[in-house]
């Protein structure tokens, strides 16, 4: 295995380009990744396949113990006609030695960790029988594969093997989902937490679970709606009841019984709350670490919550112009760091000299990736990364503080192992109304004198996008087109005056701003003028529709992917489904508008009811269990486009709902996008 000294804050070694180059070859090969070594790896420097950029990674999952002393990495190998999954434990103190390879058989793998030094837990997706036949449900004349999760418990070398819940036979035979790790620390130090649904009680219940014997045992029943809780050192202190999208938040102060309601929360697209999301838990009893803005306060920062007095107090972290997002803790709960974007993946750590370790891995990737922080040791000398970006897939590394070492573990993606991805810039660009924007602009491996470009909007909308690698974008640069991504007003992660910027401006200033980065694109130079499309995903989806109504001169072709067309039926769908009086009704109306007294504007951004203005091709792709934008939406756009004369392929998807999808359908809906856009370019 390739290893390179790296000292904190050292400069760049000259060689480090090579190095990249020889450690993404050597980890493909070495003990480590051996299974990366697939035949449907690209020669360096060839252009990815759209099936090999949309395919699972093969390296799925790192995990280091808590001493530090093994890392075990959790892979799969993959033919045309077999599949095999296997965990290989390594000492970190020799990593060159044979590691220790445990198969884990014919199944789809999720994650791996430790509960402590000396048991493993692996998770598995099972969707065979025991006689080797795929499991699941037949819909409409197609069998749908139907997986279910289970953990594997076993030693640190392998050995002792048991199956978590193994005792409860009824929930084996019915349950899809025995695999919700909630804590790993309870009073029992052969026990961990975990959640499941209870049969007899029809209801979310909490096990104690022993990762000995995988015997199981009752330890909290829910309400009827909670869906899951918080725990802090195997005690639950926050449970949250929820519907489709409302979540009410109950919290139990420490020695106490009683549950207290809290507070009822939205829940965004996004799986956050609205007003207060727990992050992290602390080692103070109660005490639990949250995102939030406060009163007067623009951007998002971390504070302790206390669930006793149900207040937020003191700031843990902020930054002045960026959302805080998230929290690094070790397994005794200590704060390591707090996560925030930029453009990339930053933290602000509470240990100095961390921080200086940490910088000193960042620049070894020239500032040029994310390097996502995912297990530290107990005495904080060793941890573990993911790092991606633009122009790397993703790939798992360890690094030793003591020995100032970087040791690649593997490429997440086998099939894309040296493959020329395409570049990324960050742009930074004003809005006609003066507002700042950040944008994204990917360029393929090899440009012309006039290139093709595809704007490409985020969903949400209160999602954003990042500088980082996405296979979708690195697909569509595949074909030799720019791909634009723009954080419009209304995005996440720029404080709440910028998020407020698109309320209610659905199809106009948040539209603007997509327009506005286009054209200061265009203004830059380079842009094939006469083949631009615009596609998108949900919110994204509407935006593509909308924007063919708002500069119908602009785009060749169109895609919309579960995307809205009628904002007053989006209204109407979410109060017959969630309640005029709920939260999340009163959020859309706060997002889109008043049903009433805003009903021209609904209706001037609403593209199904404007197709006679539309002049390119329109793809629309739906699926057709889609319970957050309605199917009804992409019909009716086609309806219209058709009863208005206008070009349109409409593609519903059986038994899907909203996008992630199965792989399969995933694949075939980026395969359908590219052929629309190269049809609509060549015509």
């Amino acid at each position: 295995m390739t290893v390179r000294d790296l000292s904190p804050d050292a400069p760049l070694a000259a060689s480090r380009r090579s190095f990249l180059m020889t450690a993404s070859a050597s980890v493909a090969v070495a003990p480590a990744a051996a299974w990366a070594a697939q035949a449907s790896a690209p020669a360096p420097g060839t252009i990815p396949s759209i099936e090999a950029l949309m395919a699972q990674p093969s390296l799925k999952d790192v995990a280091l113990s808590p001493d530090g002393s093994r890392v075990a990495i959790l892979g799969i190998k993959r033919t045309a006609s077999e599949r095999s999954a296997f965990v290989m434990i390594f000492d970190t103190a020799n990593m060159a030695a044979t590691p220790v390879a445990v198969p884990v058989g014919d199944c789809e793998i999720q994650r791996v960790d430790w509960v402590n030094d000396d048991r493993l837990l692996v998770w598995v997706l099972l969707d065979k029988d025991k006689n080797g036949q795929t499991t699941g449900v037949h819909w409409k004349g197609e069998l749908l594969k139907r997986s279910t999760r289970r953990v594997i418990a076993m030693g640190r070398e392998g050995q002792d093997q048991v199956l978590l819940f193994g005792d409860q036979d009824t929930s084996l035979k019915l349950l899809r989902d025995l695999g919700n790790v909630v804590d790993f620390e309870t009073d029992d130090p052969r026990c961990i937490l975990m959640q499941s649904w209870n049969i007899l009680h029809q209801r979310t219940a909490l096990y104690k679970v022993d990762i000995h014997t995988g015997l199981a045992t009752l330890f909290e029943l829910g309400a009827a709606e909670t869906d899951e809780w918080t725990t802090q050192g195997g005690i639950p202190v926050l449970r949250f009841d929820s519907n489709r999208f409302t979540v009410s938040v109950f919290t139990r102060a420490p020695g106490t019984k009683d549950w207290r309601f809290f507070r009822k929360f939205y829940r965004k697209e996004t799986k956050k709350l609205d007003d207060i999301d727990f992050i992290g838990s602390t080692p103070e009893p109660g005490v639990l670490l949250a995102i939030n803005a406060g009163e007067g306060e623009d951007m998002l920062a971390v504070r302790k919550f206390d669930v006793t007095t149900l207040k937020l107090g003191e700031i843990v972290a902020q930054r002045p112009d960026r959302d805080m997002s998230g929290c690094i803790t070790d397994r005794a709960r200590n704060l390591i760091a707090c996560s925030w974007f930029d453009d990339r993946l930053n933290y602000s750590f509470t240990d100095p000299e961390l921080a200086k370790h940490y910088r000193g891995v960042s620049r070894y990737f020239a500032n040029d990736c994310n390097v996502s922080l995912r297990d530290i040791s107990r005495d904080h000398l060793r941890f573990t990364v993911y790092v991606s970006g633009p122009k790397h897939a993703g790939s798992y590394w360890i690094y030793d503080r003591a020995k100032a070492r970087l040791e690649p573990l593997g490429a997440a993606y086998s099939g894309l192992s040296g493959a020329r991805l395409a570049g990324m810039e960050a742009l930074r660009l004003k809005s006609r109304d003066g507002l700042s924007l950040s944008a994204y602009l990917t360029t393929p491996a090899t440009v012309g004198a006039k290139t093709p470009l595809v704007v490409f909007p985020h969903g949400g909308p209160e999602a954003r996008d990042i500088y980082d690698f996405d296979p979708f974008v690195q697909a569509l640069a595949a074909q030799g087109w720019m791909v634009l991504q723009v954080n419009f007003r209304g995005s996440s992660g720029y404080g709440r005056t910028f998020f407020k910027a698109g309320l209610k401006h659905w199809g106009d200033l948040m539209q603007n701003d997509l327009e506005d980065a286009l054209q200061f694109v265009i203004d830059r130079g380079g842009v094939d003028e006469a083949r631009i499309a615009i596609c998108g995903v949900s919110y994204g989806g509407y935006a593509a529709l909308m924007g063919a109504v708002k500069t119908p001169d602009r785009y060749r072709a169109v895609v919309s992917i579960a995307g809205d067309a009628d904002l007053s039926r989006t209204l109407a769908f979410s109060r017959l489904y969630d309640g005029p009086l709920s939260p999340t009704y009163e959020y859309w109306q706060k997002q889109i508008g008043d049903p009433n007294s805003d009903r021209a504007a609904l209706a001037a951004a609403s593209p199904a009811l404007r197709a006679r203005e539309f002049k390119a091709p329109v793809l629309l792709i739906h699926g057709e269990l889609d319970a957050t934008v309605a199917v009804e939406q992409s019909r009716a756009m086609r309806d219209a486009l058709k009863a208005a004369k206008k070009p349109v392929e409409y593609v519903e998807v059986p038994a899907e709902a909203h996008p992630r999808w199965r792989d399969e359908n995933t694949l075939m809906m980026v395969q359908k996008t590219i052929a629309h856009i190269t049809k609509a370019f060549q015509a």
